[in-house]
């Protein structure tokens, strides 16, 4: 009788306790992810919004340290844009989204409530320019037939993804050469087949090449892939991981940097911070494991999403934020 009394007791405690405003709601599913926002328009035309990272999921991969600002569109919306926005995971699982659910807190009921008239809107991304920097030095011995057989089939799936994406390739030993923006397949294929290896490895002034392709390229999204085996030896003084992490803040671009780390002699802390600006960086020891990390990023550089809040003109004070809290339903996703 005692038991039952206490279980009972024990179910009126969790029915009745409500969220204060520092709850950040139930936990998702596992194929679930939150973004958590705070959202301001003190004159109801200039609407903003800032990222809380400490209790977002770490898979969703957007500029957290970036205010967004939107704009006011008659007769009575705002918009706000959030660009080049990816679901990854720890393994470098990229995921589609299926649906965003939001839910703003309410302070009247102590708790979040789902939101059917302000919504958060997403768009797959077309525009999208990639180019793969590949690492041509002869250590890499009789594996860089078969990493060059990667590297076409990592352009297969792209360009099976989005038709349209426009690819280009630097490759790199103690020369570097280049074959400009195209989705012929064709065309990339055969500029791989025909790459020589050299002494040296001269990565960052390649990385350097492919951020300038980039930038001159105009899509609304780009992503540079840099594959290399070992440390960069070769390149002029003026080109450093800070230069080429500058570079591809300034031109708003993503970075996915491979070190192959069979032999040992990549340098992990200098890829790890050159896979910026929402990238991944994976160090695969074989090539079976190598081949895995071209097909995962193959997904994950080509779906990439933008993001557009739309909400009324209501005025919200800086000072006091709507806080706002956006369910990603998501699949894993395949090519």
């Amino acid at each position: 009788m005692k038991l039952l009394q206490f279980l009972s007791a024990l179910t009126l405690l969790v029915a009745f306790t409500s969220c204060n405003k520092d709850d950040v709601g139930p936990s998702p599913r596992p194929e679930q992810f939150e973004l958590y926002i705070d959202f301001w328009n003190p004159d109801g035309n200039n609407p903003q919004i800032q990222f809380d990272k400490e209790n977002s999921s770490p898979e969703i991969k957007i500029d957290f340290s970036k205010t967004f600002a939107g704009i006011a569109e008659p007769p009575n919306l705002t918009k706000v844009l959030i660009e080049n926005v990816r679901i990854i995971d720890e393994d470098n699982v990229n995921y589609r989204i299926d649906e965003i659910d939001a839910y703003e807190f309410r302070d009247d009921i102590n708790d979040w409530k789902k939101d059917v008239e302000f919504i958060m809107q997403y768009d797959y991304v077309q525009d999208l320019a990639v180019v793969i920097v590949l690492d041509a030095s002869a250590s890499l011995g009789d594996d860089f037939e078969t990493i060059k057989n990667y590297a076409n089939d990592f352009i297969g799936r792209i360009l099976e993804q989005n038709p349209d994406a426009q690819i280009g390739i630097v490759s790199f030993s103690d020369e570097i050469n280049s074959f400009g923006l195209t989705n012929n397949h064709t065309a990339l294929n055969s500029y791989i087949a025909s790459i020589e290896q050299g002494p040296f490895t001269s990565m960052y002034e390649a990385m350097d090449l492919g951020i300038e392709m980039l930038n001159n390229a105009g899509s609304e999204s780009k992503a540079i892939l840099t594959f290399t085996d070992g440390t960069d030896n070769n390149s002029k003084p003026q080109y450093t991981p800070a230069s080429l992490i500058g570079k591809l803040s300034d031109n708003q671009i993503t970075s996915f940097t491979v070190g192959l780390d069979g032999n040992g002699g990549v340098d992990k802390p200098v890829l790890e911070n050159l896979a910026a600006n929402n990238g991944a960086v994976a160090f695969p020891n074989t090539l079976k494991e190598l081949g895995e990390v071209f097909e995962g990023f193959s997904e994950s550089i080509s779906t990439v999403y933008n993001l557009t809040y739309i909400r009324n003109q209501q005025p919200i004070p800086a000072e006091e934020p709507a806080k706002l809290r956006f369910i990603f339903d998501s699949s894993p996703k395949t090519l």
